[in-house]
């Protein structure tokens, strides 16, 4: 049977463990003993004046059989592609790279750690190149070879299909703790005859468009913060139909938009440049960077300055397809 006065000394140990700094005290045979405190990573947050961006394409992209992700590592120069050489360089075509000629090429230093952004709102994982490959694509005016390569990556990431899952990476030699990509989580839009956003009605020019014989649609996908801060991409499209029937027919004009509003702001401003929305790296201290991409080209709209070119990097070069497809249109017709 234990006694009152063990329990009262056992209960007063407890108390001032309790009231003590964490890993200062605990008890051994009536003897102190100190633990080290536990050691927790610092939030570094998201890079912004050094920030090294890297894209992603699809294997099937590329024409690599299989699912999954290819990154980017860099432009292949004529003089160094031995992959595509004479009529071999007028096709597109992707090609088994040597690991010991991938520096060679342009590979970055592999002793820089990636930091994969997959999922949206999730954490960045460590990845790690692996198989390295030479992709040849474009058109026939405009065709390079890319060095891509496969990764080994520490977190899932969705398979290829959709914009909203495609991953991007930043390179430094820290992991960015804090940092996270947040995708577009919101969709609204307006039929025949529905007003625009009050936000957005003064970035869009009001014309002379009466029902039946003209019609305006407008698309908006956006992505909040809890500081008010959010991102809109817009798009609108103006359809005189001019008595035809088939939508193919009519005379169609387009306005896409890549609006950010800062924490504070009344109205929001439209971003130069870029393409559609992709995501929008944040930390506690709220959304630093906007990444659109647009025909092979990943921008990076520094969020604090929303008036300035965004940064840019290539990554790929698009195809006739790509060209026809990429246009933003609400048309029934989107050939």
């Amino acid at each position: 049977m234990m006694s009152g006065g063990w329990l009262g000394s056992r209960a007063l140990v407890l108390g001032v463990a309790l009231l003590a700094p964490l890993g200062v005290l605990a008890q051994d045979d009536g003897e102190a003993v100190s633990f080290p405190p536990l050691e927790t990573e610092p939030e570094r947050g998201c890079p912004t004046k050094k920030l090294e961006l890297v894209p992603f394409t699809a294997r099937a992209a590329v024409g690599l059989s299989g699912g999954g992700w290819l990154v980017h590592q860099a432009v292949i120069p004529g003089a160094k592609d031995t992959f595509f050489p004479g009529t071999e360089a007028e096709r597109s075509g992707v090609k088994l790279v040597p690991p010991e000629e991938a520096r060679k090429l342009g590979a970055p230093d592999p002793t820089v750690p990636l930091w994969v952004f997959g999922k949206a709102d999730s954490a960045p994982c460590r990845a790690l190149p692996t198989t390295w490959w030479a992709a040849r694509m474009g058109t026939p005016e405009e065709r390079q070879t890319y060095l891509l390569a496969e990764l080994q990556v520490e977190c899932d990431l969705l398979p290829p299909g959709r914009l909203s899952g495609t991953p991007v990476a930043v390179r430094q030699k820290d992991a960015p703790t804090g940092c996270k990509l947040r995708r577009a989580n919101d969709n609204d839009e307006g039929k025949a005859g529905a007003g625009l956003p009050l936000e957005l009605v003064d970035f869009v020019p009001d014309k002379d468009c009466e029902a039946p014989e003209c019609v305006r649609l407008w698309e908006r996908f956006s992505a909040r913060w809890d500081d008010d801060s959010a991102v809109h991409d817009l798009t609108v499209s103006w359809m005189e139909r001019g008595g035809k029937k088939d939508p193919c027919d009519w005379k169609t004009e387009d306005l896409p938009l890549l609006l950010l509003r800062p924490p504070g702001a009344l109205a929001p401003f439209p971003l130069k440049g870029g393409g559609s929305f992709f995501g929008g790296l944040y930390d506690s201290g709220g959304l630093r960077t906007v990444l659109s991409r647009h025909l092979g080209v990943l921008y990076a709209h520094d969020a604090a300055k929303p008036k300035a070119a965004p940064k840019s990097v290539r990554y790929a070069t698009p195809t006739e397809e790509d060209l026809v497809t990429a246009k933003r249109t609400l048309s029934p017709c989107k050939r």
